[in-house]
C-alpha cells in the first residue's frame, strides 16, 4: 500500500476562545484511490461530497494518464477518522491577453524571467477542473485554524515526497472557500498563503414549487421570458440526446474537440479534463452524472454534463461549435436545459462556476464569493506574484435581473433560510 503516515500534535491550535485543543493527529498520505480504505473515507465524504467521493476520483485518476495527478489524506485522531482531503497535481497557464493591465502584463514578464515560462507542478487542495469547496471535509468540529495547520501540513508533506521522486512543486493553491468558510482562508494567509478573491462563482436557486420547466418560466418577467422563449425557439433545431457510457465513448474525439473551443477561451486555466473521464462518471454515478449531446446536421456542435450532488446540481464541462453558437443560441440552450435537469431532480440549487456570469445571471443564477489561498514555493518568486495578485479582482459584468418581484422575494426568503437552518 502506498501511504506514509505523519503524526502531528496541533498543541498549538486554539479555538475562537484562546483555550488549547490538545488533539494528536496522524495525517495519512496516499498516491492512489486504490490503497485508500473505502470504508474509512466514507465516514468523511457524503454524496453531497460529490467531487470527494472515491468513484467521482477514481474516474478521474483513471483516465489521466499524465498532466493530472491526485493525492490523498486521511486524518486520524487515534484510532478514528476525522477528515480526508483530495489534492491534484497540475499545470498552471495563462493566455497571452490574461493581464489587461500594463502593470500586471510587466509584472508577469519579470516573473517569467525568474521561474521559467510556465509555472508547473502546482499541487491543488480542491478540483482543478470544478469550481467551488471541493477539497476537504472534517466530520469533527475543528478550529479554522486547526484546519488549515492539517490541510497546509498534509500540501507541505506532498511536496516534500515529490521533491523526493524529482518533481518539484513550485507552487500550492487551496481553492475555492465559500464565504462562510472564510476563517479557514483567512488561517490561511496567517500561514504564509496569499488570499485573493477569484471571479464569482454563479449559483440558481430553484423553487419548490417549480415542478416543471415551466413553472420556472413563468417566473421571469415578460422581457426575460420572451428572451428565453427566442433561444429555445433558435435552438429548435438542434437534436439532443442523453449519451449512455458506451455511446460517449465513441464520441470521444469530437467532444474532446469542442471541449478545447471553451477551454482554450479561459484567461486561467489550472487543469484540464482529459474527457474518457466522462464515461467512467457515467458507469460509476449512474443516475448522478449526465452528459447531453447537441446535433445539428448528424453532427455533434455541444455538449454539456452535469453532476447531482445531494441537493445541488454542479455544471461539469461543457463544449461548443462557437460557429454555430450565435445561429442556434447553443451555450444559452445548455443553460436551460440545466435547469429543467435540476428540476427534474429536485435540486435546490445549480452551480454553474465563474465563467459568462453575465449571461448565467440571466437566467437566475446570483454571484457568490470565493476565495483561493497561494503559495510559492521560492521567497522571491512569492513576493512578486503576491504584488500581482494584490491586483487580481473578480470580473465586473452587470448583474440582469430576470425574476418577477414577487419571484425574487420568495427565492432571497429561501436563501435566507437555508443559510440560517
Amino acid at each position: 500500500m502506498s501511504c506514509t503516515i505523519y503524526s502531528t500534535l496541533n498543541k498549538y491550535c486554539k479555538t475562537s476562545d484562546a483555550s488549547e485543543i490538545d488533539l494528536a493527529v496522524s495525517t495519512e498520505i496516499f498516491h492512489s484511490y486504490r490503497d485508500i480504505n473505502f470504508t474509512d473515507w466514507a465516514k468523511v465524504i457524503t454524496n453531497s461530497h460529490r467531487f470527494l467521493c472515491l468513484d467521482y476520483l477514481s474516474s478521474l485518476e483513471d483516465a489521466h494518464d499524465e498532466g493530472l495527478e491526485l493525492r490523498y489524506a486521511v486524518f486520524r485522531s487515534g484510532d478514528d477518522v476525522i477528515g480526508a482531503a483530495a489534492f491534484q497535481i497540475t499545470h498552471f497557464t495563462t493566455s497571452e491577453d490574461a493581464y489587461q493591465n500594463v502593470f500586471l502584463r510587466a509584472l508577469n514578464k519579470l516573473a517569467s524571467v525568474i521561474r521559467g515560462k510556465h509555472v508547473h507542478n502546482i499541487l491543488i487542495c480542491g478540483n482543478a477542473i470544478a469550481t467551488g469547496e471541493h477539497g476537504f471535509n472534517f466530520n469533527v468540529a475543528l478550529s479554522d485554524q486547526q484546519i488549515s495547520h492539517l490541510i497546509a501540513g498534509a500540501m507541505r508533506i506532498i511536496a516534500k515526497q515529490e521533491k523526493e521522486n524529482g518533481k518539484k512543486i513550485c507552487a500550492m493553491v487551496i481553492k475555492d472557500f465559500y464565504p462562510a468558510s472564510a476563517g479557514v482562508a483567512d488561517q490561511l494567509s496567517k500561514a504564509g498563503f496569499k488570499k485573493f478573491q477569484v471571479d464569482h462563482n454563479m449559483v440558481m436557486p430553484i423553487l419548490k414549487e417549480w415542478t416543471t420547466f415551466n413553472h420556472y418560466l413563468e417566473g421571469m418577467n415578460t422581457k426575460f421570458r420572451t428572451k428565453a422563449k427566442a433561444a429555445l425557439n433558435k435552438s429548435k433545431i438542434l437534436e439532443t440526446k442523453f449519451e449512455t457510457a458506451e455511446s460517449v465513448k465513441k464520441l470521444i474525439p469530437q467532444l474532446t474537440e469542442l471541449y478545447e473551443n471553451v477551454h482554450n477561451k479561459a484567461d486561467f486555466r489550472l487543469g484540464k479534463l482529459n474527457l474518457d473521464t466522462l464515461p467512467l462518471l457515467l458507469q460509476h454515478l449512474p443516475g448522478h452524472f449526465f452528459v447531453q449531446t447537441y446535433w445539428f446536421e448528424n453532427k455533434p456542435v455541444g455538449f454539456m454534463s452535469a453532476m447531482v450532488c445531494g441537493p445541488m446540481m454542479e455544471a461539469h464541462v461543457i463544449g461548443i461549435d462557437y460557429d454555430l453558437n450565435r445561429d442556434y443560441a447553443i451555450y444559452q440552450r445548455m443553460l436551460y436545459d440545466y435547469v429543467d435537469l435540476a428540476i427534474l431532480n429536485k435540486c435546490e440549487r445549480i452551480v454553474f462556476g465563474r465563467t459568462a456570469a453575465e449571461i448565467k445571471s440571466t437566467i437566475g443564477a446570483f454571484p457568490v464569493d470565493l476565495t483561493c489561498c497561494f503559495l510559492h514555493q521560492q521567497r522571491i518568486s512569492n513576493a512578486l506574484l503576491s504584488r500581482i495578485l494584490n491586483y487580481v479582482k473578480p470580473s465586473e459584468y452587470p448583474q440582469r435581473q430576470p425574476y418577477k418581484a414577487e419571484v425574487l422575494q420568495q427565492l432571497q426568503t429561501d436563501e435566507l433560510q437555508k443559510s440560517i437552518s
